[in-house]
């Protein structure tokens, strides 16, 4: 895999938390500069696509779940 030389005009601020970033992860910043933009060229192009709804759960020898059913099993998951 070939890599390019290019120069971009970021904001002080980022520079700063994206060096920070790679001296924490021991990283050298080229390294944290293409993680970074691979890790946001990923979450972008899975935003794009709708996604299909999960199948719904089927029980067996249960009737279905209410309203009251699920939230008591959320508010039990809380304790």
């Amino acid at each position: 895999m070939g890599t390019v030389k290019t120069t971009l005009d970021l904001p002080d601020v980022l520079m700063r938390r994206v060096k920070l970033r790679a001296v924490n992860r021991n990283q050298k910043l080229k390294e944290a500069v293409a993680q970074l933009l691979e890790q946001g060229l990923t979450v972008s192009s899975g935003a794009g696509r709708p996604r299909r709804p999960p199948k719904p759960v089927q029980l067996r020898g249960r009737s279905p779940l209410g309203i009251r059913d699920i939230e008591t099993s959320i508010c039990a998951g809380r304790e």
